[in-house]
This record gives C-alpha cells, structure tokens and sequence, in this order.
C-alpha cells in the first residue's frame, strides 16, 4: 500500500486474498507502482493498491495486517526513495509480510522484490528475508511481459511455479474504478495425456525412497515411449514431490487430463505398492490395484508392476501396443543402479561421486549392464561442469570407456547415444559425429527432452540458431519445470543474442529455484552483453550472496563499479580470479577479452583448450569473443575445436 502516516485508499478486499497481490511501495514512488498496478490488473490479477485519499486509525491498521496475512503474494517496490526512507508506513508492511513468510516452505513464493532504480541490493536497506529470494528490475515501474506471466504463473498454483504451458485461474478486482479486465483461458488439455506423481514411501522405515522413486521414473520412461501419451517427464512430476497440492491442481499445472499416483509399503520380507490411475476433472478413479510381493527380486516386482500400469492404461485410453525396453538381469544390481540414479538426480559433485560409487557396484554385479553404465558416463561427463576442481581431461575419459560399453550391449538405448553425443561434443569437439548420436537418441526416444536439450546446444553452438532454440523449447515443453532444460534454452538464447528473450528466460528459470547451477551469473552474461552493466553487476552480487560470499566482499565489486564504472568491475573480476588460480581458465580470458587485453585472452583461452573447458564449444558464436574474432590465433582456436567451417551433418 503506502507509507506516510498510514495507508492510503480502501484496503478491504472483496475477495478473500487467495489470489491477490499486496503492493507495497513508499510514496514517493507512486507513479510507479501504479504503473506495476495496471500492468498486473490489465492481465487480470486481483491488486491492492489505491491511491484515494490518505485516511487512517486502528481499522485501518488492521485491515493492512489483514490482507497482508491472506495475500497471495507481497510485491515490495524498492528504489532510492525508500531507502531514503529511514522510517516509513511501507517498512512496518515490509515487516508483517517477513513475520508471515517464516510460517512458509522454503519453496513457496511469497515475497517478490521488485527495484524501480538503479538501487542494488547490498545496499538497499531492506529486511534480510528480501535477500534469500529472486529480485526483478523493472525502470520506472514498467512492468515486463514475462514479470506479469510469473506473478501470473505463481498465483495460479498458491506459490508453486506451473510449467509454461499451464494458464493461471485468477480474478480481477481493482479497489478503484478499472476498465474491465479480460479473462484468463485454460489452454486446451489433450484427453491423451497423463502426469506419474512420485510414489510416496510408506515404509516405517522410510527407507524405500530409492526404490519409490525409481518405480516412478521406471513408469514415466516407459509411458513417454507410448507415441500417442503425452507424458511430462521426470523433474517437472518430481517438482510436486512432498508439496501439498491436490490432483486438480496439479494436473492444471503440468495441462494433463490423468494423473497416475501410488505408495509404496514396505513389511518386513513383503512389499505392497498401491497404484492408481484417476481423471484429474472428476477425481474418479479410472484403474487401481495393490501388488503384494516378496523383496526376493524386486527387479522382477517392478517390471510386472510396471507392464500392468502401462497395459491398464492403454486400455483405459488408447490401446497401443506396450513398448519393449531393455532390463538388467540382476534385482541387486538394479536396486544399486536406483541408488546410484537417486543420487544422480540431486545434481552437485558430492552427489554425482555418490552415484559413481553405486553404478561401479552394479556393473560389477552384472558387467552387461547397459543402464549402470550410461549412468556411469554421464556423471563423469557432467561432473567437471558442476565442479571446477574436477578436470575433464580426467573424466572425459571414463565417461568415453563407460558409454562405448554400454552401446556395445545395447545399440537402441536411447540414453548412451545421446551421452555418446555429450562426450563427442563436449571433449572431442566432433560436432557431425555428435550430431548422428543425439539425432539418433531422438529417433529412439522422441519424448525425452535430454537429447532435445544438447541437440539444441549443438545447434546454436555451430550457428544454426532458429533449429537450435526449437529443439531447446522442444525439450522444455517435454520437461517445462526443468531447471537444467529452462536454464539451458536461456544460455541457447543468450548465445543466439536474443537478450531481451534470454533475459525473460533466465529470470524464470529463477523462480524454479533461485540458486540452480550459477543462473545468475549466466543472467549477468545476459546482461552484459546487452549493455546493461548495472544490472549486470546486480546480478553477479547476486550470485555472489548466494554462493556464501561475504557481504563486505561483494559490496567492493559495487564500490568498484560506481567508482570506476564497467571497465574497474572487469578488471576487479579480473584480479580476483586470477588469485583463485586456473580453475577459471575460460571464464578469465573471455574477462581480458571484453577490456580488450588479447594477448593474456589468448594465453588463458589456450589453459582452457588444453583442459577442454565445456565453455569453448560457445567460441563460435559467444559474444563475450567479439573483440577477439578479427584476431588470426581466433581463427585458429576455431579450427581446432572443429568449428572453423560451417558445420553440417
């Protein structure tokens, strides 16, 4: 609402708050955030905010409290004006709204910080709380697009991202005069189309989570094999993974008509899973049935229970034939491989070594195990991306040895042409060879949305931009809250210089979580190249704050900035790595590049094409390179990583 003495217009709502958004902003900025107003309301989100005559008293404070505690979201303006403000009515809403989101799960949205200047957030004067969370600029009050389909997308699901194809169901109620406000459509849902909720493991124990969650993938990888089933694929079903949310919510999220749900028992020597398929729209149950087994060979458990699922289906929906796949021989071996996978699926170096420890001892139960070492590969493959100190010129290797075994068991496994594909693309810089694996993973296996993701990188990387970012929307809409394929289609656009989309991108794929693989930093690139240093600089504080940096450390790089403008921060940048050693080979040369240092550009490039650095394969086509494309050691470092000529299949 507004500051002064209290706040100003009628703030009772008409609604009960559900799917509202609270404003809150200082005086000084109302021009502002009127216009954040209209924009939010021209979309048809319910906003309190007025501007009528300042009145005040205990009702007023109390109808404040009261819609701060059952508003759907808290949009806090920020700006050199409320900093100023020492003291203020806005601070005591921006103080309610903290005390409220402490009662909240870490992954719900709640507080939306939006800066309407060139305020940063070291120094903004704001509650800690407003430090955790993903901050949106927006000059002047101008509100974006994509800021209106995220307020949009959170309101929809009660503060839980929906996947892009999904509408959100919200009301307008404007608490002064409007004109009137269209209304939102549902997007068409196919009758063909069905969500596998991660299995919940009642087990007194709670020790079957490896083996709930495997069932779950095991179901959705084989219904993504039924061509007519659309089927959202693995992370975007896990997203609602221990959320509450009901199936109608959650098949309006992921736009499916069925959703597929079970449990998993486990007692003593026995194991009962209940499965159950239900029509999101009614809530009736299409098919059901509990599986009583011994743990004697739970591989074989899961395969029955598996092909029942999938026949059940087809008959209640389509009636195709069921699909073959391949199998591992061993139960023990196959329950190491689910481990090893659960561990794989968390995404850090810690986790990827755990999950190499139990892909070894899988192989080693069954040495013709194609899956475990697929597994295998791709974790020495991803491993020196997620850790800097883990050399690729090391793994790459492994990953090599793994992956060619695997294929040499099973040449129709979709997954080891398209990690094939990664380890030719990324270390051999073998692009046509790389470009035959990924495009036959997609033949094999057209709805898993990985070969989509690094077919798409492979395109853009070598120029091929529009058939690029089609693949790389290919593979969000397979997997639409994906962190990796969101993240992914947002470098794909920054690479393709398509900044205001790769900026609009970036900034989504924050809010499926604020700290995922450095997305601020490729924000920042983002930025950057589009000549918006100070946003630029934000971004990186950003990053920094939240990779535990200390605070006087990343108020230099600010200090720097406002003192010595883009090119100090550069060198700053610079200097600091420089001090880390040469972990960040690539990322130092393409620093000296920008200040137009070429020669120590070119000497660090070279440290990172010795070590095979996964960010040389954007030489062709980075714009953080320009200065240095005229320049005949470019054209040479080109030719080396195989991307000198056109590159064409």
């Amino acid at each position: 609402m507004t500051d002064e003495s209290g706040p100003k217009g009628d703030p009772v709502p008409a609604s009960d708050g559900h799917r509202a958004v609270f404003l809150s902003y200082a005086s000084e900025d109302t021009e502002a955030a009127a216009r954040i107003s209209s924009s939010l309301r021209n979309a048809g989100i319910e906003v309190w905010f007025d501007q009528n005559e300042l009145r005040g008293g205990a009702a007023w404070d109390s109808a404040i409290k009261r819609q701060i505690r059952t508003c759907a979201l808290f949009i806090p303006v920020i700006s050199a004006n409320s900093r100023a403000r020492v003291e203020g009515y806005f601070r005591f809403e921006w103080k309610l709204a903290v005390d409220r989101s402490h009662l909240m799960a870490a992954e719900k949205a709640f507080l939306l910080p939006v800066v309407i200047d060139g305020t940063d957030e070291v120094d903004a004067w704001v509650p800690e709380k407003f430090h955790e969370v993903q901050w949106t600029w927006l000059r002047g009050g101008e509100a974006s697009p994509g800021f209106v389909e995220q307020v949009s997308r959170l309101l929809a699901f009660g503060g839980y991202v929906p996947p892009p194809g999904a509408a959100p169901a919200v009301t307008s109620r404007p608490m002064a005069p409007a004109a009137p406000t269209p209304s939102v459509a549902q997007s068409p849902c196919s009758e063909q189309s069905i969500a596998v909720l991660p299995f919940v493991d009642m087990s007194q124990n709670k020790d079957q989570e490896y083996f709930s969650d495997g069932l779950t993938e095991e179901l959705i990888g084989l219904l993504t094999r039924v061509p007519e089933l659309r089927v959202p694929a693995r992370t975007s079903c896990f997203y609602f993974k221990s959320k509450q949310a009901t199936i109608a919510d959650i098949a309006r999220a992921l736009n499916v008509a069925h959703v597929l749900e079970g449990s998993v028992r486990k007692a003593g020597n026995t194991i009962r899973i209940a499965v159950q398929l239900i029509r999101a729209e009614t809530g009736y149950h299409l098919w059901s049935q509990t599986f009583d087994r011994t743990l004697d060979d739970i591989f074989k458990v899961q395969d029955e229970i598996a092909g029942s699922v999938v026949r059940s289906l087809c008959d209640a929906l389509l009636s195709p034939a069921l699909p073959a796949r391949s199998a591992a021989l061993n139960s023990e071996a196959y329950q190491l491989y689910l481990r090893g996978h659960f561990h794989w699926n968390r995404r850090s170096p810690e986790e990827f070594r755990k999950a190499i420890t139990f892909f070894q001892q899988a192989i080693a139960l069954d040495p013709d195990y194609a899956l475990a070492f697929t597994g295998l590969a791709n974790c020495y493959s991803l491993l020196p991306i997620y850790d800097r100190t883990s050399q690729a010129t090391q793994t790459m290797p492994q990953a090599r040895t793994a992956i060619l075994r695997a294929l040499a068991i099973d040449d129709n496994l979709a997954e080891a042409h398209a990690s094939l594909g990664l380890v030719l693309a990324l270390f051999d810089f073998e692009w046509v060879a790389a470009e035959r694996q990924y495009r036959r993973a997609i033949e094999l296996s057209p709805n898993s949305p990985v070969p989509h993701q690094w077919y798409g990188e492979l395109l853009v990387n070598t120029g091929r931009f529009d058939a690029g970012l089609a693949e790389g929307r290919r593979a969000v809409d397979l997997d639409p809250l994906s962190q990796v394929a969101n993240l992914a289609l947002g470098i794909q656009l920054n690479s393709a210089r398509r900044y205001d989309e790769a900026i609009a991108q970036l900034q989504k794929t924050l809010t499926l979580g604020r700290n995922f693989a450095d997305t601020n930093y490729f924000l920042f690139e983002a930025y950057a190249n589009k000549g918006l240093y100070q946003e630029a600089v934000a971004a990186y504080a950003r990053q920094k704050l939240l990779d535990g940096e200390p605070a006087t450390e990343v108020a230099e790089f600010k200090e720097v900035f406002a003192r010595d403008s883009w090119p100090g921060f550069l060198q700053l940048r610079i200097r600091s790595l420089e001090a880390q050693g040469q972990a960040d080979c690539d990322e130092i040369g393409s620093l000296c590049a920008r200040v137009g240092d070429l020669d120590r550009a070119f000497a660090w490039l070279e440290k990172s094409y010795a070590g095979r650095s996964a960010r040389l394969t954007h030489l062709k086509v980075d714009a953080r390179y320009d200065s240095l494309r005229a320049d005949p050691r470019f054209t040479d470092l080109l030719r080396r990583a195989g991307l000198g000529a056109t590159v064409t299949p």
